[in-house]
């Protein structure tokens, strides 16, 4: 074989795949057209579907939810900081303050509470205790301003300067709440506010507002 015959070789090749290749274009064509026509038909809108964009399977169009029982989600650090803005005035978050964060509502929702010493109010200083909860899946905030006065049923006994009242929780029984605190609907999450001192203030949620609109109820032994 001469050094010529491997191109007349690839020549022969090439020309029979170019020859080749109109049936195959027509072929991937019809493939396109049936892709696209299944494609097509599998993304219109069913009848009753509306005018609704189609959406590739696998792909749903996002929804704010609302967990379907007035719920909107968690109390953030955010809303706290708002709330605390709203409540005390822009510079409250800038006092040395204690946060608890866990459900006090008994709605299955992270709330958070706010705690810290007050010394700007001309009346004195005072324990101020910030509310922070969703109420039907709205942010909702109260305010307390517990006073130190060992004479007064709503108030602290000691304000020490080097140590703040600690907040906790506790969780206690329906009977609790029911036959002591005198609310069998309270939630049984109590919010504490103690000084070691005198008995502790205890704050309650309660689902029902009162006239003044506070959901909080405060109990002491």
């Amino acid at each position: 074989m001469s050094k010529l015959a491997p191109f007349y070789v690839v020549c022969a090749l090439a020309g029979a795949a170019a020859m080749a290749l109109p049936a195959q274009a027509e072929t991937a064509k019809d493939a396109v057209n049936q892709t696209s026509a299944a494609m097509a038909a599998s993304t219109a809108p069913q009848d009753g579907a509306g005018d609704e964009t189609a959406k590739p399977a696998g792909m749903t169009t996002p929804k704010l939810s609302d967990d379907g029982d007035g719920k909107a989600g968690p109390v953030t650090d955010n809303d706290l900081y708002r709330e605390m803005r709203v409540q005390a005035g822009q510079y409250a978050s800038q006092n040395m303050h204690q946060i608890l964060v866990g459900d006090f509502t008994c709605d299955g929702q992270t709330d958070r509470i706010a705690g810290w010493v007050d010394r700007d109010n001309p009346d004195g200083p005072f324990f101020d205790v910030l509310f922070v909860t969703r109420d039907g899946g709205k942010l909702s905030s109260e305010m307390k301003h517990i006073p130190f006065a060992q004479n007064e049923q709503f108030a602290l006994c000691l304000a020490d300067d080097t140590a703040p009242p600690p907040m906790s929780w506790q969780q206690v029984e329906q009977d609790y709440v029911r036959d002591v605190v005198g609310d069998g609907n309270l939630c049984t999450t109590a919010v504490r506010v103690e000084d070691f001192i005198c008995d502790t203030p205890q704050f309650y949620w309660n689902s029902k507002a009162d006239e003044n609109g506070d959901h909080w109820v405060f109990y002491r032994n």
